[in-house]
């Protein structure tokens, strides 16, 4: 089993090698925390076990309660935390805890440069769907409307990654469990936030672009209707530009969506003109 960080509700596989935390987006995961340093701290998987090492930041790294000086040896369960964002080590090989490493090793870890390969594509559907519903069956407690906002927002920075490197598949992968989690709890009729719906619609068009899958046009209009809520305008006008690049869309969603905006009579005066743009899409949509 490969070691992985829990980290809010997702699991990040962390492959053999130094992986540096911290806020630049050089990191492998990049904390948007005023807590955390530039380059905050590195996790090193190697043979013979997993070390943690603070990389001089202003506010250190904490393992299990106790702030680490010099590089730590971690394993299985360990509770990391960095800055206010606390994280977990699941499946780490047995060793004992607090085992110094060498400080040629050390020394060699600080100099290292982050690597340009994404690594955290841990959310993949079909390889971790077990593993997922096994550390939902633990969960303490049902995860918050603002966890989930930030939830997406971390995977969704991962997906950016991958998407500028020209991994449009990579990007998929990564956001498409928690995409489809959304909807599900739309389809329910479980609340989902304005921010929550506008962050997943964003990347669902990023990726309706990159793939010119016209599915995930299908699922930011599914959405919305679902929500009753209207389309943001940058997002419309974001869809005028990705509609022309998808092969086809499912008419009958749009046109479902733009009947109940139609229909709704407590639309303000830009909330009206906004509609009369999504019906463009809607033609748009119907030449496709």
């Amino acid at each position: 089993m490969p070691v992985r960080l829990r980290y809010l509700v997702h699991d990040l596989e962390v492959p053999p090698g130094e992986f540096l935390i911290g806020r630049s987006p050089d990191c492998q995961l990049s904390l948007d925390d005023p807590l955390v340093s530039r380059r905050h701290a590195i996790l090193v998987v190697q043979s013979d076990g997993v070390f943690m090492e603070d990389l001089g930041s202003r506010n250190g790294v904490v393992v299990n309660g106790k702030k680490i000086s010099g590089p730590t040896r971690v394993r299985d369960g360990d509770q990391i935390q960095v800055g206010s964002q606390m994280m977990t080590l699941i499946g780490v090989p047995g060793s004992d805890r607090f085992t110094p490493d060498s400080p040629a090793q050390a020394g060699s870890r600080r100099g290292g440069a982050a690597s340009d390969v994404i690594t955290l594509t841990g959310v993949e559907n079909e390889e971790l769907s077990a593993a997922t519903a096994e550390s939902q069956s633990h969960a303490p407690a049902p995860e918050s409307p603002d966890k989930r906002v930030s939830s997406i927002a971390l995977i969704g920075g991962l997906a950016e990654k991958a998407l500028a490197m020209g991994r449009a598949d990579e990007a998929e992968r990564i956001l498409t469990r928690a995409l489809r989690d959304i909807l599900i709890k739309a389809r329910a009729g479980d609340e989902v936030r304005p921010e929550l719906s506008e962050r997943a619609a964003h990347y669902a068009s990023r990726l309706a672009s990159a793939t010119g899958r016209g599915l995930w046009v299908d699922y930011i209009f599914e959405l919305y209707a679902l929500t009753g809520t209207v389309l943001p305008a940058k997002l419309v006008d974001e869809l005028f530009t990705v509609m022309r690049k998808v092969k086809s869309v499912d008419k009958a969603i749009i046109a479902s969506y733009t009947e109940k905006l139609r229909k709704n009579d407590h639309l303000g005066p830009g909330e009206r003109f906004i509609r009369q743009r999504i019906e463009g899409l809607e033609r748009l949509g119907a030449m496709k």
